[in-house]
Protein backbone atom coordinates (compact mmCIF):
# COMPACT_ATOMS: atom_id res chain seq x y z
CA UNK A 1 0.00 0.00 0.00
CA UNK A 2 1.30 3.55 -0.81
CA UNK A 3 0.53 6.35 1.25
CA UNK A 4 1.56 10.32 -0.08
CA UNK A 5 0.38 13.29 2.31
CA UNK A 6 -0.24 10.38 4.61
CA UNK A 7 -1.30 13.10 7.64
CA UNK A 8 -4.43 10.48 7.79
CA UNK A 9 -6.63 9.75 11.22
CA UNK A 10 -4.89 7.73 12.93
CA UNK A 11 -8.73 6.14 13.26
CA UNK A 12 -8.23 5.26 9.37
CA UNK A 13 -6.24 1.96 9.97
CA UNK A 14 -4.85 0.51 6.72
CA UNK A 15 -6.46 -3.11 7.69
CA UNK A 16 -10.24 -1.16 7.28
CA UNK A 17 -9.20 0.88 4.41
CA UNK A 18 -7.82 -1.92 2.57
CA UNK A 19 -10.63 -4.42 3.24
CA UNK A 20 -12.93 -1.26 2.22
CA UNK A 21 -10.87 -0.50 -1.00
CA UNK A 22 -11.62 -4.94 -1.79
CA UNK A 23 -15.50 -4.36 -1.53
CA UNK A 24 -15.58 -1.33 -3.99
CA UNK A 25 -13.11 -2.80 -6.95
CA UNK A 26 -14.75 -6.25 -6.27
CA UNK A 27 -18.26 -4.87 -7.59
CA UNK A 28 -16.12 -3.00 -10.18
CA UNK A 29 -14.68 -6.02 -11.65
CA UNK A 30 -17.84 -8.47 -10.89
CA UNK A 31 -19.77 -5.39 -13.35
CA UNK A 32 -17.39 -5.34 -16.18
CA UNK A 33 -17.21 -9.60 -16.26
CA UNK A 34 -21.43 -8.97 -16.05
CA UNK A 35 -22.62 -6.25 -18.44
CA UNK A 36 -20.90 -7.54 -21.84
CA UNK A 37 -23.99 -7.15 -24.06
CA UNK A 38 -24.17 -4.97 -27.16
CA UNK A 39 -27.12 -2.96 -25.19
CA UNK A 40 -24.84 -2.01 -22.15
CA UNK A 41 -23.80 1.20 -22.49
CA UNK A 42 -21.23 3.25 -20.38
CA UNK A 43 -24.23 4.84 -18.31
CA UNK A 44 -26.02 1.11 -17.64
CA UNK A 45 -22.85 -0.36 -16.78
CA UNK A 46 -21.83 3.24 -14.44
CA UNK A 47 -24.99 3.18 -12.81
CA UNK A 48 -24.71 -0.44 -12.15
CA UNK A 49 -21.41 0.14 -10.78
CA UNK A 50 -22.49 2.48 -8.35
CA UNK A 51 -25.49 0.71 -7.31
CA UNK A 52 -23.75 -3.14 -6.57
CA UNK A 53 -21.08 -0.99 -4.71
CA UNK A 54 -23.23 1.15 -2.44
CA UNK A 55 -25.26 -2.04 -1.46
CA UNK A 56 -22.08 -4.05 -0.70
CA UNK A 57 -21.30 -1.00 1.79
CA UNK A 58 -25.02 -1.63 3.23
CA UNK A 59 -24.67 -5.17 3.56
CA UNK A 60 -21.18 -5.08 5.07
CA UNK A 61 -23.14 -2.90 7.89
CA UNK A 62 -25.85 -5.15 7.84
CA UNK A 63 -23.56 -8.37 8.75
CA UNK A 64 -22.44 -6.63 11.75
CA UNK A 65 -19.13 -8.53 10.86
CA UNK A 66 -17.56 -4.79 11.15
CA UNK A 67 -17.44 -3.14 14.47
CA UNK A 68 -16.11 -0.27 12.65
CA UNK A 69 -18.63 0.46 9.68
CA UNK A 70 -21.33 2.38 10.03
CA UNK A 71 -23.93 3.82 7.42
CA UNK A 72 -24.81 7.15 8.40
CA UNK A 73 -27.51 8.20 5.16
CA UNK A 74 -27.95 4.74 2.89
CA UNK A 75 -29.83 7.05 0.04
CA UNK A 76 -27.58 7.66 -3.02
CA UNK A 77 -25.70 10.32 -1.58
CA UNK A 78 -24.48 7.51 0.90
CA UNK A 79 -22.03 8.23 3.97
CA UNK A 80 -20.70 5.37 5.35
CA UNK A 81 -18.14 5.94 8.65
CA UNK A 82 -14.80 3.96 8.88
CA UNK A 83 -14.31 3.99 12.82
CA UNK A 84 -16.39 7.22 13.33
CA UNK A 85 -15.31 9.35 10.35
CA UNK A 86 -17.48 9.73 7.36
CA UNK A 87 -16.63 9.22 4.15
CA UNK A 88 -18.48 8.77 0.70
CA UNK A 89 -17.02 7.25 -2.72
CA UNK A 90 -17.14 7.91 -5.81
CA UNK A 91 -16.00 6.44 -9.86
CA UNK A 92 -14.20 9.11 -10.71
CA UNK A 93 -10.80 10.51 -11.83
CA UNK A 94 -8.95 11.66 -8.52
CA UNK A 95 -6.60 13.97 -10.42
CA UNK A 96 -9.59 15.91 -12.42
CA UNK A 97 -12.99 14.38 -10.22
CA UNK A 98 -16.56 15.87 -11.61
CA UNK A 99 -18.88 14.00 -9.87
CA UNK A 100 -20.66 15.51 -6.47
CA UNK A 101 -19.57 13.30 -3.79
CA UNK A 102 -15.82 14.08 -4.51
CA UNK A 103 -16.18 17.75 -5.14
CA UNK A 104 -19.20 18.58 -2.37
CA UNK A 105 -19.17 18.40 1.19
CA UNK A 106 -21.95 16.37 2.39
CA UNK A 107 -24.09 17.25 5.82
CA UNK A 108 -22.83 14.27 7.32
CA UNK A 109 -19.47 15.41 7.35
CA UNK A 110 -20.34 18.89 8.07
CA UNK A 111 -19.00 18.34 12.34
CA UNK A 112 -15.63 17.22 11.04
CA UNK A 113 -15.32 20.24 8.75
CA UNK A 114 -16.12 22.52 11.87
CA UNK A 115 -13.79 21.23 13.89
CA UNK A 116 -10.85 20.85 11.57
CA UNK A 117 -7.37 22.65 11.95
CA UNK A 118 -6.52 24.94 9.00
CA UNK A 119 -5.05 22.24 6.53
CA UNK A 120 -6.27 19.31 8.06
CA UNK A 121 -8.16 16.56 6.26
CA UNK A 122 -11.29 16.47 7.31
CA UNK A 123 -13.58 15.02 4.04
CA UNK A 124 -12.74 11.47 3.12
CA UNK A 125 -14.33 10.42 -0.06
CA UNK A 126 -13.02 6.91 -1.50
CA UNK A 127 -12.74 7.20 -5.46
CA UNK A 128 -12.25 4.22 -7.24
CA UNK A 129 -10.16 5.96 -10.24
CA UNK A 130 -8.90 3.75 -14.18
CA UNK A 131 -6.93 6.71 -14.35
CA UNK A 132 -7.86 9.26 -17.78
CA UNK A 133 -9.43 7.98 -19.81
CA UNK A 134 -10.19 4.75 -18.05
CA UNK A 135 -7.43 2.92 -19.54
CA UNK A 136 -5.79 1.71 -16.04
CA UNK A 137 -6.81 -1.51 -14.05
CA UNK A 138 -8.86 0.23 -11.38
CA UNK A 139 -7.51 0.66 -7.67
CA UNK A 140 -8.80 3.00 -4.88
CA UNK A 141 -7.44 6.01 -3.15
CA UNK A 142 -8.67 7.30 -0.22
CA UNK A 143 -9.20 11.29 -0.51
CA UNK A 144 -8.54 13.60 2.26
CA UNK A 145 -9.55 16.94 1.99
CA UNK A 146 -9.62 20.53 4.14
CA UNK A 147 -12.09 22.30 5.51
CA UNK A 148 -11.02 24.86 2.50
CA UNK A 149 -11.68 21.78 -0.63
CA UNK A 150 -8.13 21.35 -0.37
CA UNK A 151 -6.44 18.16 -0.83
CA UNK A 152 -4.70 17.40 2.58
CA UNK A 153 -3.75 13.63 2.52
CA UNK A 154 -3.92 10.42 0.08
CA UNK A 155 -4.14 6.91 0.66
CA UNK A 156 -3.73 4.45 -2.56
CA UNK A 157 -4.92 0.82 -2.23
CA UNK A 158 -2.53 -2.02 -3.56
CA UNK A 159 -5.79 -3.39 -5.79
CA UNK A 160 -7.39 -6.21 -6.17
CA UNK A 161 -5.76 -8.92 -8.50
CA UNK A 162 -8.14 -11.03 -10.89
CA UNK A 163 -7.32 -14.96 -11.26
CA UNK A 164 -8.64 -15.53 -14.29
CA UNK A 165 -7.62 -19.49 -14.20
CA UNK A 166 -4.61 -21.05 -14.07
CA UNK A 167 -2.15 -20.73 -17.47
CA UNK A 168 -0.76 -24.71 -16.74
CA UNK A 169 -3.53 -27.02 -16.27
CA UNK A 170 -2.50 -29.90 -13.83
CA UNK A 171 -3.77 -33.44 -14.28
CA UNK A 172 -5.28 -34.91 -10.99
CA UNK A 173 -3.04 -37.40 -9.63
CA UNK A 174 -3.75 -41.16 -10.76
CA UNK A 175 -6.10 -43.30 -8.50
CA UNK A 176 -5.64 -47.05 -8.63
CA UNK A 177 -8.93 -49.09 -9.54
CA UNK A 178 -9.68 -52.99 -8.72
CA UNK A 179 -10.11 -54.93 -11.84
CA UNK A 180 -13.80 -55.72 -11.88
CA UNK A 181 -14.81 -59.20 -10.79
CA UNK A 182 -17.13 -60.61 -13.96
CA UNK A 183 -19.54 -63.66 -13.04
CA UNK A 184 -22.43 -65.14 -14.95
CA UNK A 185 -25.72 -63.36 -14.05
CA UNK A 186 -27.90 -66.10 -11.92
CA UNK A 187 -31.80 -66.30 -12.19
CA UNK A 188 -34.01 -67.39 -10.32
CA UNK A 189 -36.81 -69.74 -10.77
CA UNK A 190 -39.15 -67.50 -10.91
CA UNK A 191 -37.67 -65.89 -13.81
CA UNK A 192 -37.15 -69.16 -15.55
CA UNK A 193 -41.04 -69.99 -14.90
CA UNK A 194 -42.15 -66.27 -16.13
CA UNK A 195 -39.63 -67.10 -19.36
CA UNK A 196 -41.14 -70.47 -20.26
CA UNK A 197 -44.70 -69.01 -19.56
CA UNK A 198 -43.63 -66.40 -22.23
CA UNK A 199 -43.57 -63.40 -20.96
Amino acid sequence: MQRSRSNLPSALKEEYLTLVASWFLEEWYATEDDLVRDTDTPYTIGTTRFGRQKQRISNEYVSRRHSWLRVENNGLDIVFSVNGIPCRFSNDNADAPKKRAVLEVHPFQMSLIEEAAPGEAARFVFVIDQGFGEIEEPHVLLLGFSASGQEACRWRSGGILRKLGDAKKTMPAPVEIQKPVITPKRRDQDDDAAASAGA
